[in-house]
């Protein structure tokens, strides 16, 4: 992890929103933004009830502010050491790896039935029946049944879920939710493919994306033997750097294949800088990301 996305992790939230001029209130040891109950805040970790997902500051400038992750990492970084969370020994602690509970997958109430998760998938996202139900009798894909929210499962090279990429199967105001659970392993994402040495480790933005794309080659016959498909849920270079680590061996082809857009090639850039051999795969210029692209 490169110094700035380091410094801009640690940044305290309550510290930058209320210089800020963000509206605050604390009950106990959190503090929550007025009008935004379900949002709650300590140090550099947030945590949303309402959908049950959280992360640390960059993960809530792109969640609340609908930032790129790089524009996340300027913002937080642009004064620089002026709100790094607090070390412990004084009053306000913040929560770190040690108070975070480890993730578990059980707490997750599955639905009965999965016809939610079927329906969007299928019918609004044009992913095959047969794709969809692999992955749910694989345990990799599930409803989750307070929100009806599909849950793709995040997994560790030993196969244990360790994560879960959260998409909403309604949206409001043309808005749908996208997350990930809170207590979320870092540096894993949802994967599909072959995990023992692959020959070729493909990055998506989102588990959807990764699901057109494999509906994509298939479609023209394209094989993905020998290759590892991951999703980053977002633009996330640790994972990247994880999954070469635990999968890849570093003998694995990077292939990036994010969106047609600014986010998407800044992060191209970004990667490039570390990564000079890796491969660009995006959807064709007219559409901006793989589901466009199979939809279109």
């Amino acid at each position: 992890m490169n110094s700035r996305v380091r410094l801009a992790r640690q940044t305290d939230l309550v510290s930058w929103l209320r210089q800020n001029n963000e509206p605050l209130k604390r009950a106990g040891q959190w503090w929550y933004i007025e009008g935004c109950d379900s949002l709650r805040l300590q140090g550099n970790k947030w945590y949303r009830n309402s959908t049950g997902c959280g992360g640390n500051s960059i993960d809530f400038f792109v969640d609340y502010y609908n930032l790129s992750p790089k524009e996340a990492v300027d913002r937080l970084t642009k004064d620089a050491g002026c709100f790094l969370v607090k070390k412990s020994g004084v009053k306000e602690k913040n929560i770190n790896a040690q108070t975070l509970s480890e993730f578990d997958v059980n707490s997750i109430d599955s639905a009965s039935d999965q016809r939610r998760i079927l329906a969007y998938l299928i019918k609004k996202r044009g992913i095959p029946a047969d794709i969809v139900l692999a992955q749910i009798r694989d345990r990799q894909l599930f409803q989750e049944s307070r929100t009806g929210n599909a849950i793709f499962a995040m997994t560790n090279e030993t196969g244990a879920i360790v994560g879960a990429e959260v998409v909403g199967t309604l949206s409001f105001d043309n808005i749908r939710f996208k997350g990930i659970k809170a207590n979320s392993a870092g540096g894993y994402g949802y994967t599909v493919g072959q995990k023992l040495n692959p020959r070729y480790i493909l990055f998506f933005e989102s588990a959807i994306d990764l699901l057109s794309f494999t509906t994509i080659m298939r479609k023209r016959k394209k094989s993905l033997f020998g290759c590892l498909l991951v999703s980053m849920a977002g633009l996330k270079f640790e994972v990247i750097r994880n999954a070469i680590q635990v999968f890849g061996k570093s003998i694995a082809t990077i292939v990036l294949c994010v969106d047609n857009d600014k986010a998407g090639n800044d992060f191209i850039t970004l990667c490039l800088s570390q990564y000079p051999a890796l491969i660009i795969k995006q959807p064709d210029k007219c559409f901006k990301d793989w589901n466009d692209q199979l939809l279109g």
